[in-house]
């Protein structure tokens, strides 16, 4: 069945009712603290821990100094450690003082956000209004209602100041900070826009950036910086890359060069700002036939690497914007192939040596080694941009090169479009698969934009893939 789990986005959720001592509706059988060794599977890159028993729809990820994954658990409700290096797991219920949606087992919580702060574990629940606090120590908890009803906590941040940062997902838009005596404040956003804030990044503590959206809406929406040191009177945002045409904005990051990040919700792409130059740069996903939109939902950044999720097409993607390629994983061996096979891996958390994600109905833990070899790459020879007249056509050259035991397909994508469909822009090459083989081969890709097409720059993107891995040499196109 398709749930709603916020933000417009629907689940496509399987119910399993198996196992002894426990129930869909109480998945750690009534106990405070259970604890479990967890199986796994490899594909590719991907590392998938299978949580025991009855589904436990994670959802919110972090990673600790110490090597270990906190996670939340939104049919407990409650809170989950994970130690990889033994594949152990405690699992913590929250006390009977948290509010819950009873008569909905499977989202009896909302958790969303999750962060470590002053030694404890927070996370966010939507249903309840509140930020539950974990001290793993003595398995105490901490429990803040927000002052405003149905304020419906999303996403947490620890800020440079100290404090806790939180965004809502509320008719009102505003962005909220615990400090660090638990004192929670909700500071109203002030322009004229209707937008709901999604996510915060902080750059130092006198600057910041957040992503909003319209929640019910596929309206243009925007990323915007504010002034962290100075919101008492409610904070006033400056939009930040004018006139991108951004579309429903979920999350943002910034990387080492200082480049600022955004996923869009309903989309097949990723979007990077340079605020030296005031440039954007549209980085396509490659296309699913199954699916109009991949649609990236949360996106962070290690050193020059940028890392997002496909929540549509069921894949993790690392994007190296130097090399000016995308690496995409599938999240299940065989790839999806329609919705209801996707499982719903929504949240990211970037460490130095990949990514955790939770998959929450696919009831798993999931990890991306970053050092995973794929053994084959594609790379465009010579320059990567080119300038064009309208109607003028050209070729570029790319090699892929490696080795590679199945089949390669050659596939397409531009950023004409919020779901990288190439329309205007005619996209053809001489080999549209490439047999097993280990060496090199040759790609010539044909470029002929319309006549019509509107002056501008373009990213156009070349994807070899054997199914499992997805992998994209860029183009960059300008119409004169």
């Amino acid at each position: 069945m398709a749930v709603l789990i916020g933000g417009g986005v629907y689940a496509y959720v399987t119910l399993v009712y198996t196992g002894a001592g426990a129930s869909v509706c109480s998945p750690l059988g009534g106990k405070a603290e259970l604890k479990d060794t967890l199986s796994h599977q490899n594909i590719t890159a991907i590392t998938e821990w299978q949580l025991s028993g009855f589904d436990r729809y994670p959802n919110a990820v972090v990673a600790a100094p110490d090597g270990s994954v906190w996670f939340g658990e939104q049919s407990v409700p409650g809170i989950a450690h994970f130690f990889p290096e033994n594949d152990s797991l405690v699992e913590y219920a929250w006390p009977s003082s948290v509010p819950t949606i009873q008569g909905s087992c499977p989202f009896k919580a909302s958790i969303w956000g999750i962060a470590l702060w002053k030694g404890m574990v927070w996370a966010t629940d939507g249903n309840g209004n509140v930020i539950v606090g974990l001290n793993p120590e003595n398995r105490s908890f901490v429990v803040l209602t927000l002052p405003h009803p149905d304020s419906s906590p999303y996403t947490l941040t620890t800020g440079p100041d100290g404090a806790l940062w939180f965004t809502a997902l509320t008719q009102t838009p505003f962005i909220g900070r615990v400090s660090p005596s638990l004192t929670v404040s909700m500071y109203p956003i002030l322009n004229d826009t209707d937008e709901i804030p999604t996510d915060i990044e902080f750059v130092n503590s006198s600057y910041a950036y957040f992503t909003a959206l319209n929640p019910l809406e596929p309206t243009p929406s925007g990323v915007y910086s504010f002034n962290p040191e100075a919101v008492a009177g409610g904070i006033t945002p400056t939009e930040v890359g004018e006139n991108a045409n951004l579309t429903d904005a979920t999350s943002v990051a910034v990387s080492s060069s200082g480049t600022v990040w955004v996923v869009q919700h309903r989309t097949s792409n990723l979007w990077g700002y340079d605020p030296n130059t005031g440039v954007w740069t549209v980085y396509p996903t490659s296309t699913e036939n199954y699916t109009s939109t991949t649609l990236p939902y949360f996106v962070g950044t290690s050193g020059g690497t940028i890392w997002f999720n496909e929540h549509y097409a069921n894949r993790i993607a690392e994007l190296n914007p130097a090399a000016g390629t995308l690496t995409e994983y599938s999240e299940s061996n065989p790839p999806a192939t329609n919705y209801t096979q996707i499982q719903n891996d929504l949240t990211i958390a970037v460490v130095p040596d990949g990514l955790w994600f939770t998959s929450m109905t696919g009831n798993y833990i999931g990890f991306v080694n970053v050092a995973y070899d794929p053994s084959f790459s594609v790379l465009v020879k010579g320059s990567e941009s080119l300038t064009l007249s309208g109607g003028e056509n050209a070729t570029v050259e790319l090699e892929v090169h490696g080795s590679w035991d199945k089949g390669l397909r050659v596939s397409f994508s531009d950023s004409e479009a919020y779901t990288s469909t190439p329309t205007l822009i005619g996209i053809g090459s001489n080999m549209t698969s490439l047999q097993p083989e280990t060496g090199t081969d040759q790609l010539t890709v044909r470029l002929s934009p319309a006549r019509i097409l509107q002056p501008g720059r373009y990213t156009v993107a070349v994807t070899v893939s054997d199914g499992l891995v997805s992998i994209t040499a860029y183009i960059f196109l300008t119409i004169e």
